[in-house]
């Protein structure tokens, strides 16, 4: 393929992906740039797991769509979204998605945030039980629907599945706050449902130990960086009053992060399919480095974008005079280039070390991108109000 068509494939495939990706994470936006000074002032601990949550459903679900866009192309995976690997996959995330968030609220709890302490964790198992029973069969589907068309699932899914996350995520964490202030009862039976549901599609899908243990190097790596995740979400705790002071970057903030971490998961499943075919030599490979490069040409646009709708949001919410912040359009695209070269060397050096780019790389490329989002996000907003 050469360099003209890999920019085709980048502004055809890849941008409107990142585009529509963009306008779902601004759903979840929405509702964290409304609903932060509550969730700051009523529930604290859910700031420190927020991030981690984001990065875990792109870290597990990217992975996934990784992994069956892999199983598709050697054909360990019929297209469709009944064959049993899909309900395997799915109960098997939902399974390692709910550890991880259950440590981050331990600790969390042990730092001494607990207020609401416990009915912060059933926000966080019953949000996390639903949004993965949802999230992972839209990633099965969108996947075998990419292959089925003849399009390339590696530059299609990532950004789309890691933004539903994020669309998911936020309005799900507020929908069961104000379910709980509504109608405790109600809370308390939906949580129990969905554990029951839980069980049910266990013994359903007859994920045992034995296949459990299958997905051990996923698992230890999705709960290893879900505690990395802690410096995203005790950043986002302690400069949250000042992104807030920002406005802006309330509604921008997942839509930032989950940009960031699909660029990144773009890179890393290519360069993962490319490594398993065999058709990358070396680190210095001029049809990565090309691809790369391509991706870097939509940036701005992404950058642009981003500005334009969350002023356009807080605007209309908030009565926010609306203003391009130019900051953040100037040294986003910067940002994405760091972002990508990340994830094509961390991809290659563990391929080299004979570990599965699928199930390491794209997982802490995404959390990599939560914490280098939050950090770049919390210097824009310092920047915005002059702290």
């Amino acid at each position: 393929m050469s360099f003209d068509d890999k920019v085709q494939s980048a502004f055809k495939v890849s941008l409107p992906s990142l585009i529509v990706s963009l306008v779902i994470g601004f759903f979840g936006g929405t509702f964290l740039g409304k609903y932060l000074d509550r969730i700051r002032r009523d529930y604290p601990g859910l700031l420190i797991i927020l991030p981690g949550m984001m990065g875990l459903r792109g870290n597990v679900f990217s992975s996934m769509a990784s992994r069956f866009s892999t199983m598709l192309y050697l054909g360990g995976l019929k297209p469709s979204v009944k064959d049993r690997k899909v309900l395997e996959n799915v109960v098997i995330a939902m399974l390692i998605s709910l550890i991880p968030v259950s440590l981050l609220w331990a600790i969390g709890v042990i730092r001494g945030v607990r207020y609401h302490a416990i009915e912060i964790l059933f926000i966080v198992i019953g949000s996390t039980i639903l949004v993965s029973l949802i999230l992972g069969y839209f990633t099965a589907g969108i996947t075998i629907f990419a292959f089925r068309r003849d399009v390339d699932p590696d530059s299609l899914v990532a950004p789309l599945v890691a933004s539903m996350g994020d669309l998911l995520t936020i309005p799900t964490l507020v929908g069961f706050i104000l379910l709980l202030e509504r109608d405790v009862r109600e809370f308390w039976a939906l949580n129990g449902f969905l554990i029951v549901m839980l069980f049910f599609l266990l013994a359903v899908s007859r994920v045992g130990p034995a296949k459990f243990r299958e997905y051990r190097q996923l698992f230890t790596t999705i709960t290893a960086l879900a505690m990395l995740s802690l410096v995203s979400g005790f950043t986002l705790e302690r400069f949250s009053g000042l992104i807030a002071s920002s406005v802006i970057l309330g509604f921008a903030y997942p839509s930032i992060l989950s940009s960031f971490g699909n660029y990144g998961s773009i890179v890393a499943a290519k360069t993962s399919t490319k490594l398993n075919l065999g058709e990358i030599e070396n680190y210095l490979s001029k049809e990565l480095l090309e691809e790369i490069l391509a991706l870097l040409l939509t940036t701005p646009i992404i950058g642009l974008l981003i500005g334009f709708f969350s002023s356009g949001i807080s605007y209309l919410l908030l009565g926010v005079k609306p203003g391009i912040p130019l900051q953040l359009v100037l040294t986003y695209p910067f940002m994405a280039l760091f972002i990508m070269l990340y994830a094509y060397s961390i991809s290659y050096v563990l391929f080299q070390h004979n570990i599965d780019p699928d199930s390491v790389a794209i997982p802490l490329i995404a959390n990599n991108s939560d914490i280098f989002g939050t950090i770049y996000v919390v210097a824009i907003a310092g920047l915005m109000v002059g702290a």
